[in-house]
């Protein structure tokens, strides 16, 4: 399975976003997608800023609605090692990047984001 950095599917959602041809090639390619419940909340948070209520809705429902996609929490453990992470680690990355992280090494998901960063950092 794969897990998906929200700006994938920002991006995939913009219309006018540079990497919006890259994110939609990506995702209809794609057989399985999981995307956190963290995630979700960016999503419809940074369309509804950047776009409108109507695409960010839109946007939710198209996730929701599609059968090839699931939304997952992070378990107990999981924020456990999100938190004993951020105290141990001088590092930018929100907290929503290392859960993605944490997830992607617990459940063997490949994990897909278009940040640089986040996609360079490997977990200890």
């Amino acid at each position: 399975m794969t897990l998906l950095d929200s700006n994938i599917l920002v991006a995939y959602f913009r219309l006018d976003e540079a990497l919006h041809k890259k994110a939609r090639d990506l995702v209809s390619s794609l057989e399985k997608i999981v995307i956190a419940d963290f995630v979700l909340s960016e999503i419809y948070t940074v369309l509804m800023l950047r776009e409108s209520y109507e695409i960010a809705i839109r946007a939710l429902e198209w996730i929701i609605n599609n059968p090839k996609i699931e939304v997952e929490r992070l378990t107990n453990q999981e924020t456990k090692k999100v938190i004993s992470f951020i105290e141990k680690n001088n590092t930018k990355l929100s907290f929503v990047d290392i859960s993605l992280l944490i997830m992607s090494k617990n459940r063997n998901y490949r994990l897909i984001s278009f940040d640089q960063e986040l996609r360079s950092f490997t977990l200890r």
